[in-house]
């Protein structure tokens, strides 16, 4: 067990220049030495590929990085696979976004059943609802001043708090902080090639349990 583990920490020191199986005799002359790589080959730990005349050996980081380094085609392919994960889970995070959203709207919380009797109480003295507001306000209109924000008060690189823009629009349109953020999500989840959400700040919206308080124009 010793030798295997000194053997690892031989092979990870040496990075993505591998180290030469040759040399991995010489320096720890035991028996098994083949025995022990072979079992590190058949569970993962290892790779063993030939680097110009010789046989070389590397962990598992150290070989990625030694291909992506020496072979273009590999290195490509590796890039392409990225851009798709990223894709893939940009385009997730707005699905979730869109269907926390539907969720919200049909199965409210007491909070927003307070509201929503909030609401009958403002009608039937002739007030305006959050609900008539919205639609006065229309996603249209709402999606205009919400990209005037962004220019407004974006950083150097483009990102602006979520709960500077709820600042600015609530009191613009006389929206609640819920009705902002339910047309926040359908304005996502209808252009999901314009905005980029991140995750942090203090409010803003939850993503698969995470949450995203800062918006950017892609």
């Amino acid at each position: 067990m010793l030798a295997e583990e000194e053997l690892i920490q031989r092979i990870c020191s040496a990075g993505q220049a591998g180290v030469r199986k040759t040399d991995l005799r010489k320096e720890f002359p035991q028996p098994e030495i083949d025995t022990i790589l072979e079992k590190l080959t058949n569970d993962g730990q290892l790779f063993i590929d030939k680097k110009g005349a010789a046989y070389y050996c590397w962990l598992k980081e150290g070989y990625l990085q030694h291909l992506l380094n020496s072979d273009p085609r590999f290195r490509l392919t590796h890039e392409a696979i990225y851009s798709l994960e990223q894709s893939i889970h940009k385009n997730t995070d707005r699905l979730a976004i869109t269907l926390d959203a539907i969720g919200a709207r049909s199965s409210p919380s007491g909070d927003l059943t307070a509201i929503n009797d909030q609401h009958s109480s403002e009608a039937a003295f002739g007030k305006p609802t959050f609900e008539s507001q919205m639609t006065r306000v229309g996603l249209d209109l709402f999606k205009n001043n919400f990209d005037n924000s962004i220019a407004n008060f974006s950083s150097s690189i483009g990102w602006v708090e979520l709960g500077k823009i709820r600042n600015d629009l609530c009191k613009k349109h006389h929206l609640a902080d819920e009705e902002f953020y339910d047309l926040v999500a359908q304005l996502i989840a209808k252009y999901p090639d314009k905005y980029e959400l991140s995750s942090g700040g203090y409010e803003g919206l939850t993503v698969r349990g995470l949450l995203h308080g800062f918006v950017r124009c892609i």
